[in-house]
This record gives C-alpha cells, structure tokens and sequence, in this order.
C-alpha cells in the first residue's frame, strides 16, 4: 500500500470509528452527536461517487430514462381518441346537453413511473444536500471545486426533458414506496440500478452501516483533499483522538467548514485548529533580517502576510494556545531538510503565540509530524518538539507521550 493510500486508510478508518454509533476508541469517550453529524455526512453523500457516477451516467445517456403507457379520461366531439367509456359519455351527454360529446380514456405516454420516481427523488435529495453542503464551506475550502461542478452538472440532469415531469411530481418529505425502489433495482436499464445504489447508500448511512460510512468517508470527506491536506486532516484526527484518550475527555468531529473559523475537533477542554492563526495570534516584534524583507516587499508594493501554523491546539480551560504543531509531507526533500523547516517555523511561531518568557513551554509541547522518516531525539538540554511520523501516528499510543505532556496544567 502506498503512503497516500494509507494516510486516507488511516482517516478514513477513524472518521467511521467516529460515525458508527459514537463507538468508543478504547476507553468509553462518548464522541458522537448523532442528529448533527448524520446530517455533515449525508451532505458528503451528495458528492459521493455514488450520486456522480449517477448524475454521469444520466447525462451520456438521457434517452434511457423509461415511459409506460398510461391512459387519462378526455371528452371529445364526434372523434374519439381512444377507448369509448359508454357510460361517462351516456352521462355527460345528459348533464351538458351535447348529443356528439365522447368521453374517451386517451393512450399517453407518462414518464411518472416508480423508477423515475426513485430517480427524481435522489436527484432532488442530492441536489438540496449539495447546496447545504455549500454553504457550510468557508471561502478557501478545497471542497468548493468539487461542489460547483457537482451543482453545474446537476441542474443539467435536471434540464433533461424525461424528468421534468417526474422531479416535479416527487416531494423529498415523501420518500419513494418499496414497490417502485423494487422496480427500479430489477429494472434492465443501468441508470435505475445506479439511481437505487445511492439510495440504499444513503439508507445505510442513516443506520450508521459500517461500509455506507466508509464508501463515503472515502470518496467525499477526503478525496478531494490534495496529498498534504489529506496528512494534514489526518495528523489533526490523530492529535484529537490522542487528547480525548489521554484526558479522558469527549471527542467532537467539526468536519470540513460548517464554520471555517472553528476548530476541526474538540477533546474535552482542548481545541484543535486547522490552518487558522486564531485569535490567540500576536504579531512579535521583527527581528533585523524580517525588517529588511519587509522594506523590500514594500517597495514593491506587497504586504509580508503572515504565517499560520497548519495545527493549533488550545486549552479552553486556560484560553491559551497549548500546543503548535507543524506538518510536512515528504514528497522530495529528505526528511532531515523538511524537520529543520518545520523546527524553524515552531520556533517563530512560538514568538507569536506565548509570552516571551513562556515559548520554551510551548516549545516543549509542540509537534512536529512528518509523512515518513522522523528523527529520534538524542538529547534533552534544550526545550524541543515532539518528534512523529504516519507510521508512528497509526500506533494504537503513539501520541500518548505527546498528548500527555500537553494534558499537563501549566
């Protein structure tokens, strides 16, 4: 297994721990709210591959949605087109006065059958969970490709002629019978296999199913991530659990922006922010080579902008900044070039987050996680991160030393 796959191996596997029933991770950590978080992840299943290999497969192929014959009463002059019901026309003849009136059962086709109806009812649900997944995405999320070009293809499936009819007829407070779910899972036709496949998927996910959880966590909560996010997402996961089990506290998920500026998991009285400087941030005064940069870029008319740590975990309880933690994925660096990077960004961003008198503690509790090949510390003279790698990450206590040390009041 490579390591990109195993990163998502590793999330994916702890966000399911997460939604299956608030199931605890060793040790009876109550972590799931179940209304709130059901709801984060059926928004997910609407850019699932099950709904895009749907919505795919309706636009190449929008002539095989299927009509039946169905009949609907008409009233004619001398002409029937169709069947003649002898006692209506015998009726409405006495009550209107009309000797040539006809009251025939006319043949038209209608596209108001139980697998279009499955189908229209998925769509309209995909499409309403697509535009609330939306708006819970800040202005820089990554997931914003991925939901505009979901949305852009949907209202295309929804100007195919064929299902006009059938999305207007379906309410999404009305799910489809089991009769037409039955009819559309029998039916020849692929599209209405697909259609009843994100059905059930969306079925599962509401019973906490084990695979719905993770065909989804797979292919929507953390797909679209780039290879560095994915680490990123997953060191975070990681730390969180880390805090909960060590203090015992309860674990919350804030998954994938319903407030970008919130932390992306809670553990007891710890919070844990995911590139955000937060507020807790304080510019520190520049040393001389910062200034000379900074009368440099001015000249050029650019600001010097400000780093953020990609972690930040603070202590609630304390209304203080905890812990920095730093994360590099190793993509062609050694690994001993990326640690001294990401030691000089802790170091700086200490200056930012503590007392002058108070970074070597935080210094103390930091983290640094590296995709693979993370040194050992050989000696303790001087306050220094924690050390991990993914390998490491994955061990059932592998930031226990770490998440310990943080837990400790200062």
């Amino acid at each position: 297994m490579s390591l990109d796959a195993a990163i998502v191996d590793y999330s994916a596997g702890l966000l399911l721990r997460y939604f299956r029933s608030g199931a605890a991770i060793e040790g009876g950590v109550p972590r799931l709210d179940y209304r709130r978080d059901v709801e984060v992840i059926k928004g997910h299943w609407a850019v699932s591959d099950a709904i895009r290999t749907l919505v795919a497969y309706a636009l190449e192929h929008q002539h095989e949605t299927q009509s039946l014959l169905t009949y609907r009463e008409q009233v004619h002059d001398a002409i029937a087109r169709g069947r003649i019901d002898a006692r209506r026309t015998w009726l409405y003849r006495q009550q209107t006065g009309l000797p040539t009136a006809l009251v025939a059962h006319e043949p038209v086709r209608s596209f108001n059958t139980g697998p279009n109806l499955v189908l229209a009812w998925v769509l309209r649900e995909a499409a309403a969970y697509t535009a609330r997944l939306l708006s819970w995405q800040g202005a820089n999320s990554p997931y914003l490709p991925v939901i505009e070009q979901a949305q852009a293809e949907m209202r295309l499936v929804q100007r195919i002629e064929a299902l006009r009819e059938p999305l207007r007829a379906v309410s999404l407070g009305i799910r489809p019978t089991a009769g037409a779910v039955r009819d559309a899972a029998r039916s020849r036709r692929p599209l209405y296999r697909l259609a009843v496949d994100a059905y059930r998927l969306l079925q599962g996910l509401e019973r906490g199913d084990r695979d719905a959880m993770d065909r989804v966590a797979r292919t929507a909560l953390i797909a679209p991530l780039e290879d560095w996010r994915r680490f990123e997402l997953a060191v975070g996961l990681g730390i969180g659990e880390a805090l909960a089990r060590v203090t015992g506290g309860p674990l919350q998920l804030h998954l994938l922006g319903s407030n970008s500026a919130g932390p992306i998991v809670t553990a007891g009285r710890f919070a844990v922010y995911w590139q955000q400087i937060t507020h807790y941030h304080t510019p520190a005064p520049l040393e001389p080579s910062e200034m000379v940069t900074r009368d440099v870029l001015k000249d050029y008319g650019i600001a010097t902008g400000t780093e953020r740590p990609d972690l930040v975990v603070v202590d609630r309880d304390q209304d203080a900044v905890a812990a920095v933690v730093e994360v590099k994925y190793i993509a062609g660096d050694t690994a001993t070039t990326r640690f001294r990077e990401a030691v000089n960004q802790v170091v700086r961003y200490g200056r930012s987050y503590a007392a002058a008198d108070a970074t070597g503690p935080l210094l103390a509790r930091s983290l640094v996680a590296l995709s693979r090949n993370a040194p050992a510390r050989t000696a303790h003279t001087s306050p220094a991160p924690f050390s991990v790698d993914f390998e490491t990450l994955t061990q059932p206590h592998g930031l226990d030393a770490w998440a310990a040390a943080v837990a400790v009041p200062p």
